[in-house]
Parts: structure tokens; sequence; C-alpha cells
């Protein structure tokens, strides 16, 4: 019978298996949901459409005090009827950055509410021209 072999220098668990690895560490955050992320979308569009609004009406009462009369309103008609132009200004921006930022569902929340401001914005301006 032949003697046994000594182990390989090379071999660190020559009689056993090796210990299972331990499990990979529980993560705190969890993956983003792409549904909540175009909800956040949606809400930052919301939240820059209430600014334009608010910095529109804002234009028109510091030009309707200065120069008076019916002005107010011509401030206020005009950014009403254009803001689809307006919009333009701030979502073509907003969405360069969040592709910088690798957001892609906010990108999608993004252009949804967009969309849908300048099918309203199309919509009450066919309303109006009657």
């Amino acid at each position: 019978m032949p003697a046994p072999r000594p182990p390989s220098p090379f071999t660190l668990y020559p009689f056993s298996h090796p210990p299972p690895l331990p499990p990979p560490p529980m993560t705190t955050t969890p993956e983003p949901n792409e549904l909540s992320e175009i909800v956040k979308g949606a809400a930052l569009l919301l939240g820059c459409h209430l600014l334009a609004g608010l910095l529109i009406f804002a234009l028109g009462y510091v030009i309707g005090s200065i120069v008076g009369g019916y002005s107010i309103f011509a401030v206020w008609l005009v950014g009403a009827m254009g803001f689809l132009f307006w919009q333009l200004l701030y979502v073509i921006p907003l969405i360069l950055w969040l592709r910088r930022r690798g957001k892609t569902g906010m990108i999608k929340g993004v252009i949804i509410v967009a969309v849908l401001t300048a099918l309203l914005n199309g919509a009450c301006f066919l309303a109006f021209q009657r």
C-alpha cells in the first residue's frame, strides 16, 4: 500500500472544504422604482410651472403698476397664451441636466408633463380664438 501524499503547499484546505463565503451585506438604499422616478420628474416640472406662473403674475403686476391701465392683463394674457413657448425655456435645460445625471425616469416624467401642458395650452388657445 502506497504511503499518503503530503499536502501540497498550494492547497489551503487539504482535508476539508473551504468555509462558506459570508452573505453579501444588506443594502440600506433600495433600487429606485421607475414609476416613483417618473412621479418625481412630474412633480419637479409642476413646481417649475408654479414658479413660472408666479413670475408671469409678478411681471404683469410690476408692468401694470408702472404703465397703468389694462397693461397688467395684457402681460398675463400674453404669458398665459404663450406658456407653451415659455416652458421650453426651462424644460429643455432641465432635461439636459437630468440626462447628465442619468435620471432617465425623471426625464420621462418631465416630458409627460411638458406634453400635457402643451396640449392643455393648445386647447385653451383654440377655445379663446372664437
